[in-house]
């Protein structure tokens, strides 16, 4: 392994235990340059002195060695590490020996090696008393490592150039289980074959900590001891300096100082921690990166490079941001079963900064289980997935540090070493959750759950403690109640997933959306008085049943028209049943009742039920968790799945006001968008009706299937609040799929997650748009607000302190705007509107309209509808109806400098905005 040695001998020394020591780490030098110690060097006088003949005989035996060896020397009077720098820098040393000194003083010498090794970096052989024994490749090695694993990647890089021992100890302080595991998979992968066995220091404190190390590796019978110099902070070595200098000069077992390959470390230094993985072929490895700083606090670390390695070689490097690290799925396509990692995140060479982590390739399917059950549940699923699954943990906060996390499970499952634990940020992308309440845990763990299962894992149950236990209709959910009432050999097979033809498909039957059914006919209304007569129409032509569900209902003269409708239909026989969601729509909720709906319910044939009634104190979840959902069913024949509420914002065109300068800011329209369909899903619709209809306590109803009537394509999405995340699920499904071009229209803070979302998006390629109002209508050249609503400029800027991430990774935005028309006041010149509609377009292959918009509240909490309609020309037509929009806009990109202007501002609301609301 060395070829070229520098030693340094004592000539009263028995110089020959030098050259065995030496002779176990380099079995072929090419040149050895021999630094003895004599202080009666000024006398070389006939007869030659005993240093000479020592000299003499170390060359002697040099050349018995190897003939070829290249041997020169010189003789000092005293160990001066300027001139044994010198020395080892002229002749290119590839390891300084230092032998037993009878004379030297232990400050000159460990000041030589800490200087050689720490700035030089060249490493040192120290020998103290070792005795002479035949030349031979060390059998058992001990290596002193930091109980956090620094110095581990410097030891491999040794361990892969000389022969190895057969045996290989660590010595560490402390011995928890959770540091053997810890060391032991960073070791295997490094490369290190070797079992690593882990002893713990025993120290007297009046001792060093390097003579408690050369006790160790004497008591476990080990021919050398390695120390990385990586594993020492600089304090550390300053310490070892003035306190292990007579350790080192009388050490019982020889000494090896591997220089430091990375930057000084300091006393206490922050160190990294690495969620573990599953990997399937296509599926992209996702892994959480924290740094834990003093006092066990964690951070995000700052974005960049991390090398990853298994089994002793280099996997490739990648980047780490925003607390993620996706790997690339084709680096693990060999890993069957589970299999360590280690991240180093200063480089790819003889790394310091090492976390280990495992990586799983499923042999058997998964029981995918909250990191926080208590201990009897938690015993109750380990019973359950005996050798049938393998069993996961998925940390859903980051409240508590991976490695807390880790060993809170080790400590109730002492039998796990290792216990696998995801990161569900990491696979979400949901920067650490920071926008999504924690009553939302469960459906998090289950749409880990959801991206795992698309990629083609089995997965046979998830395992949440959360209160609102997640429901799907492909993956089986357990409370832990439920888990403690199964029998122990209870089988739990994987539900079966619907085939599918492609990704798309399967990812969107996994979103919770129905089956794509064929025989529609579909249109989509973006204006406002367009659609309220077509709704209108609907009604007039009504023949048995009208079926209306909606979440405010104002008590205006637009809301009259249509209740008005809705009474001469129920006159002509028409049973009318109509749904509101009671704290949003005034209605049943507090003691309150809206006039609109009270009078309507007045009318025969007319039910009005109200959605979640509230009494009293409600909790946070009663309060959070409404119907946001606004559908209209005709005679089980045609619906209408929209954004709009019943309202004069929702239903009056822009130019059916005659605006002015004075005009109240809720005197202005709204642009919102809703569909219109005819087909086989007006029953699925329906049937979701029906559903929130006996919920509210109507009584049910029967009603036809729907016939097809048209040959376009759709599916619909249905998402209840606390149970499922079917919408946002499909919202993602279609950003991710999009290949060239995806528009959004929407006003409301995007959640993080899409926000994530959109900026990949554009990374890869695909033209990113999204048409934004004004929370707070305004008007002019100098953006004028309209009297009223100041609160709403809050909200404003809280909207578009998420637009500024995808705008700055190179999305594009638009501010709607109208142009002044005939009947508003001239001076208004142009118009900034509220947009409500909630659209979004994948390329030309599919488009999303309904009431979901992409915020945390209906990603969460409320119940929803989207249509997804699969036809390329409804998709161009709507694109050619949002570009005149988009025509008429301000258009925003990252180099319009009046946004920049008000970013930090922005930015400062988007932090604080629940504080100022309250």
């Amino acid at each position: 392994m060395f070829r070229r040695l520098v030693v340094v001998f004592d000539a009263g020394s028995e110089s020959e235990a030098v050259l065995h020591a030496v002779r176990r780490l380099s079995a072929a030098p090419e040149a050895v340059y021999l630094y003895g110690l004599v202080p009666e060097r000024s006398e070389l006088e006939a007869p030659p002195p005993a240093s000479l003949t020592v000299l003499d005989r170390l060359r002697h035996a040099l050349h018995a060695w190897s003939p070829t060896l290249q041997v020169s020397g010189a003789l000092e009077t005293h160990l001066d590490t300027g001139s044994l720098i010198e020395a080892a820098t002229k002749h290119g040393a590839e390891l300084v020996v230092l032998g037993p000194h009878l004379d030297t003083s232990p400050r000159a010498r460990v000041s030589a090696m800490l200087t050689l090794s720490l700035r030089e970096h060249v490493p040192v052989l120290n020998i103290g008393k070792a005795p002479a024994t035949a030349p031979r490749a060390p059998s058992r090695m001990a290596v002193a490592i930091a109980p956090d694993g620094r110095g581990l990647g410097s030891v491999a890089t040794f361990l892969s150039r000389c022969a190895l021992p057969s045996e290989l100890i660590a010595l560490t302080t402390g011995s928890a289980p959770e540091q053997t595991s810890h060391l032991q998979a960073l070791s295997r992968a490094l490369g290190i074959t070797q079992t690593l066995h882990v002893e713990s220091l025993t120290e007297n404190p009046a001792d060093s900590r390097v003579e408690a190390f050369d006790v160790a590796a004497l008591r476990s019978g080990a021919d050398l001891l390695v120390i990385p110099a990586d594993a020492l902070a600089d304090m550390e070595a300053l310490v070892l300096g003035m306190l292990g200098a007579r350790a080192l000069q009388e050490a019982r077992v020889p000494t090896l100082l591997l220089p430091r390959t990375q930057t000084a470390s300091v006393l206490f230094e922050d160190h990294y921690a690495v969620s573990d993985s599953v990997a399937v072929p296509g599926l992209a490895p996702r892994f959480s990166v924290e740094r834990v700083g003093f006092m066990s606090s964690i951070s995000v670390p700052e974005a960049g490079p991390l090398s990853v390695f298994e089994g002793g070689t280099t996997l490739g490097t990648t980047r780490h941001e925003g607390g993620t690290a996706a790997l690339t799925a084709s680096w693990f396509d060999h890993v069957r079963g589970l299999h360590p990692l280690a991240f180093s995140f200063s480089g790819a060479s003889a790394p310091r900064n090492l976390s280990p982590c495992y990586v799983l390739g499923p042999e058997k399917p998964l029981l995918l289980v909250d990191s926080q059950l208590d201990e009897d549940a938690l015993e109750a699923v380990r019973a359950l997935a005996m050798d049938r699954h393998h069993l996961v943990f998925v940390r859903l906060r980051d409240t508590d540090s991976l490695d807390e996390q880790r060993e809170h499970l080790r400590e109730l499952l002492p039998d796990t070493p290792w216990p696998l634990l995801l990161d569900a940020s990491a696979w979400l992308d949901d920067a650490r959750a920071d926008d999504v309440p924690q009553q939302v845990d469960g459906q998090r763990l289950l749409r880990v759950a959801t991206r795992l299962a698309a990629a083609g894992v089995a997965i046979s149950a998830v395992v949440t403690r959360d209160a609102h236990k997640p429901l799907h209709p492909y993956l089986r959910t357990l409370s832990p109640e439920e888990c403690l009432a199964l029998p122990r050999a209870t089988s739990l097979a994987p539900l079966s997933i619907p085939d599918a033809p492609n990704t798309w498909s399967r990812e969107l039957a996994l979103a919770g959306c129905s089956p794509l059914l064929e025989g529609h006919h579909i249109d989509f209304e973006l204006d406002n008085g367009l659609a309220r007569e077509s709704v209108l129409e609907a009604i007039d032509s009504a023949r048995s049943t009208i079926h209306w569900q909606c979440y405010i209902v104002e008590d205006d003269a637009v809301t009259a028209r249509i209740t008005d409708a809705l009474k001469r239909a129920a006159s002509r026989g028409v049973h009318v049943r109509f749904l509101a969601d009671a704290l949003y729509s005034g209605h049943d909720s507090f003691g309150a009742l809206n006039p609109a709906l009270v009078t309507l319910s007045e009318t025969p044939h007319v039910e009005v039920r109200a959605i979640a009634p509230l009494v009293g104190v409600p909790s946070l979840s009663e309060l959070k968790q409404r119907n946001h959902r606004k559908l209209t069913v005709i005679d089980s024949e045609r619906a209408f799945v929209s954004g709009r509420n019943l309202g004069a914002p929702y239903y009056t065109g822009f130019d059916e006001v005659g605006l002015r300068r004075t005009s109240h800011y809720r005197d202005i329209p709204w642009l919102d968008c809703g569909a219109r369909l005819e087909g086989p899903l007006v029953s699925v619709l329906e049937g979701a009706f029906l559903s929130e209809w006996t919920r509210a306590g109507g009584e049910p109803y029967a009603y036809p299937p729907t016939q097809s009537v048209g040959t376009m394509a759709a599916r619909v999405v249905l998402h209840e609040g606390l149970r499922d995340t079917h919408t946002l699920d499909t919202q993602l499904a279609l950003i991710r799929h999009a290949r060239s071009r995806l528009v959004l229209v929407n006003t409301f803070p995007l959640l993080l997650e899409l926000q994530n979302a959109l900026i990949a998006a554009v990374r890869r390629g695909v033209r990113v748009e999204v048409l934004f109002g004004s929370v707070r209508p305004h008007y002019g050249s100098a953006r004028t607000y309209f009297p009223g609503g100041a609160l709403r400029e809050v909200a404003d800027r809280y909207v578009r302190s998420r637009l500024d991430a995808v705008i700055e990774a190179g999305g594009i935005a638009y501010e709607w705007a109208l142009p002044a028309m005939p009947e508003w006041e001239p001076e208004l010149e142009q118009l900034f509107p509220h947009v409500h509609a909630k659209l979004m377009v994948c390329d030309t292959s599919a488009v999303a309209i309904g009431s979901a918009n992409l915020d945390v509240t209906a990603a969460y909490w409320e119940s929803e509808a989207l249509l997804i309609v699969e036809d390329a020309p409804f998709a161009e037509r709507l694109l050619t109806a949002l570009n005149g929009l988009f025509a008429t806009s301000r258009r925003i990109d990252r180099e319009d400098r009046s946004w920049r202007d008000e970013v930090e501002q922005r930015a400062w609301v988007g932090r604080n905005w629940p504080s100022l609301v309250g």
